[in-house]
């Protein structure tokens, strides 16, 4: 291989993310002679790096792998081939809270600068995301932004991984809070993006469920072996910018899994009760453009450390609050639209 050739080694090659997304992505990629090798790395292979990955010149090591394990993963690549040369894609969550999130923030710094680390939104990469800020229009005249992403499926066998996240830590704290940073700071440029998360706070006390709700569809308890669990498959979140051009919006975020149809979806009400409908579609290609950006060296597309932080800081009291309640949880029935989740 050349030596200005970029190797793209993947960690957690055997996991659904990489099976379905990364080696389409970068297989075409090769096709189109954008990187050199590619190298699959599972977990018992850890301890074999120098010897599996020999390439000299750039390196992007991609961890497709649970939060938990990437302290680990960041000091091996570090031990095993020091500083120089090396791009580290980290897959979300990052972290499981803001404790969590701050220390895996500070133990990457120990060993790689924030200019090495590419936090990848895949949602950041969608052309049809690009579309909404193109819009034009008068914020004055806005009243609400309503964001959904809806699915039809279920967490389809998922046991392990869905119980350890749900929806607040695997779609909220990521896809929503990043696409309503975009949306409201009208751009993709990280400082903005992170300028419009400190301005957003839970607009009622989070301990009166008023503008939080958290559901969970009928059978999950049976699906996942566990009849006292209070996992979420459904989260809806009421929010407000204390940012001067934005104050009284009300901003509506809403996830959820077994609902009436699949659609992502930004809406836009106006005070003459007119609407606007963006619809962001699912795109295939959006992991090859966050390859490319990250070869390219362009953080735009990816979330900086402390935008991963204000997410949590924003998420902080619901979860603190969840952790000793039960209560409001919500079973809804497969098939359910949002209104009908949160009307209960």
């Amino acid at each position: 291989m050349e030596n200005n050739k970029t190797t793209y080694i993947i960690f957690g090659a055997s996991g659904d993310l990489s099976k379905r997304y990364l080696m389409p992505a970068i297989l075409n990629m090769q096709k189109m002679d954008y990187v050199g090798a590619v190298i699959l790395i599972s977990r018992k292979d850890y301890g074999n790096l120098r010897n599996l990955i020999k390439e000299s010149g750039e390196k992007i090591f991609h961890l497709a792998i649970p939060p938990e394990a990437v302290p680990e993963a960041v000091y091996l690549i570090s031990n095993n081939f020091g500083k120089d040369n090396i791009k580290i894609m980290l897959e979300k969550p990052f972290g499981n809270d803001l404790k969590s999130a701050q220390n895996l923030v500070q133990h990457i710094d120990k060993y790689f600068s924030e200019q090495q680390i590419y936090r990848v939104d895949h949602y950041l990469a969608k052309e049809s995301l690009k579309k909404v800020i193109a819009e034009k229009w008068s914020k004055e005249n806005i009243t609400s932004i309503e964001i959904i992403i809806s699915e039809k499926i279920d967490i389809e066998g998922r046991v392990n991984f869905y119980e350890q996240m749900g929806a607040l830590r695997d779609v909220v704290q990521s896809h929503l809070l990043q696409m309503v940073a975009v949306v409201l700071s009208g751009s993709f440029e990280t400082v903005r993006r992170q300028e419009t998360l400190k301005n957003l706070q839970i607009v009622c006390d989070v301990r009166k469920h008023e503008c939080i709700k958290r559901g969970q569809y009928e059978g999950y308890r049976k699906e996942v072996n566990n009849s006292n669990s209070l996992t979420e498959t459904f989260v809806s979140i009421n929010l407000v910018s204390n940012e001067p051009a934005w104050r009284g919006v009300s901003i509506v975020l809403s996830t959820g899994k077994a609902l009436e149809e699949k659609l992502t979806q930004i809406k836009i009400k106006y005070k003459d009760a007119g609407e606007k409908i963006f619809n962001i579609e699912h795109e295939p290609e959006a992991y090859e453009r966050v390859i490319k950006a990250t070869i390219s060296g362009n953080h735009n597309l990816f979330i900086s450390s402390e935008e991963v932080l204000e997410s949590w800081r924003i998420l902080n009291a619901i979860q603190k609050t969840w952790e000793g309640n039960k209560d409001d949880l919500i079973i809804y029935k497969k098939g359910s639209t949002i209104n009908e989740v949160t009307s209960q």
